[in-house]
């Protein structure tokens, strides 16, 4: 199992070296015409997207690594699995609400850690658009990726 601080030192860097070819491929070359200057715009764009997606994945494969104490405690102790049952949290999706609203509602009942990383993880996905309407039932051993699919209509 990886630890927290390895992975994000890993995501870290990931974004460090996109910077840096950043600004390698920004001031590494003088005589770059306006043509180049729009694929080099491109290109870097697709890289951080990239990094994004690649940082996304890693927070979800953290929080999963965080869970599996948790989730190893429950096959050995079958009353406390009983107890995750009663800690299902109805989550309801109005029309109009954003990722944003969801994430936050999920971060202030204690469903999610962060609501940037289930932000994250829907945008990664292409997910956004497909989030329904209606009354969900969450719980804090679900992982964002559990919730994700659970809320959003499948193509």
């Amino acid at each position: 199992m990886m630890k927290k601080s390895t992975l994000q030192a890993f995501g870290i860097g990931l974004f460090l070296a996109g910077v840096g070819l950043q600004l390698l491929n920004n001031f590494g070359s003088t005589d770059s015409n306006s043509i180049n200057s729009e694929q080099t715009f491109e290109q870097t764009q697709k890289e951080l997207t990239d990094v994004k997606q690649q940082l996304a994945q890693l927070q979800i494969d953290l929080e999963n690594a965080q869970k599996e104490p948790l989730q190893e405690a429950t096959k050995s102790a079958p009353e406390e699995s009983s107890n995750n049952l009663a800690n299902n949290t109805s989550l309801e999706i109005k029309s109009g609400m954003t990722s944003s609203d969801i994430g936050t509602w999920l971060e202030n009942a204690g469903i999610i850690k962060h609501k940037q990383d289930f932000e994250d993880y829907l945008t990664a996905h292409n997910m956004t658009a497909s989030i329904q309407t209606g009354k969900f039932e969450v719980n804090p051993s679900m992982t964002i990726k559990q919730i994700a699919d659970s809320i959003t209509r499948k193509p």
